[in-house]
């Protein structure tokens, strides 16, 4: 699934989890995303938890889907 995920795919996906839409560069632990969230979006992208927990953006997930 991550492949092929849009930032715009990806940022919907962490708005669902959040009830918000940050910003790009935005610390996602600012805005609630917790361990369990965290756990949760790393399942349903195929992205390995610590990855996204080390840097937690959206801009940087996009990185990492992208490859």
């Amino acid at each position: 699934m991550s492949a092929v995920m849009s930032m715009a795919e990806l940022r919907a996906q962490v708005a669902e989890l959040l009830g918000d839409t940050p910003g790009d560069d935005d610390d996602l632990l600012d805005h609630g995303m917790d361990s369990i969230r965290l756990m949760t979006l790393a399942d349903r992208l195929g992205l390995d938890f610590m990855e996204l927990a080390e840097r937690p953006t959206l801009r940087a997930w996009g990185e990492l889907i992208r490859g």
